[in-house]
């Protein structure tokens, strides 16, 4: 089988999505292989087609079961919907101490990390929209009042509460 590793200053990534790098590791022969991700710095950062870019080039090299340490929600579900396999690994400060008897599979969503900027982010979503020029997503507009506004609000209003 070949694995994915993610891989950040020579030892297995803590996040998936961000490494620089990725260790192909063939099973049977026991060849390794390192790539570099194609993704310039700017591109790292942003959500917009990055998973997708990541994914084309697993596929590219015919990766079939990639390791993780964490890995966010919405990668997690690019690679299930690939039928990709998903192992989690330990940490692992030599990449030579990689075995597979240290893998556990993982299979649901439950291993995912949720993602911390997805309710700031504008291009979640991606309902088929192509992005062309700008995002189509923006996000929704603030509609909370503030406590001393309500209250002025309420007496100009006259309402009781």
């Amino acid at each position: 089988m070949l694995y994915a590793l993610p891989v950040q200053n020579q030892r297995l990534s803590n996040h998936f999505s961000k490494a620089p790098q990725f260790l192909l590791f063939e099973s049977e022969t026991g060849t390794k292989q390192l790539i570099e991700t194609t993704l310039d710095r700017d591109e790292r950062h942003t959500s917009c087609g990055k998973k997708n870019a990541l994914l084309t080039l697993l596929q590219q090299h015919h990766v079939q079961a990639v390791v993780v340490r964490n890995i966010g929600e919405s990668m997690l579900r690019h690679l299930f919907a690939s039928e990709m396999a998903v192992f989690s690994s330990p940490a692992l400060n030599d990449l030579d101490q990689f075995t597979e008897r240290s893998l556990t599979p993982v299979t649901s969503m439950s291993y995912a990390r949720p993602s911390i900027n997805k309710a700031k982010s504008a291009c979640e979503g991606h309902s088929g929209c192509g992005h062309q020029g700008s995002c189509c997503h923006k996000p929704a507009p603030v509609t909370k009042l503030k406590p001393s506004t309500l209250e002025k609000l309420q007496r100009v209003l006259k309402i009781h509460r």
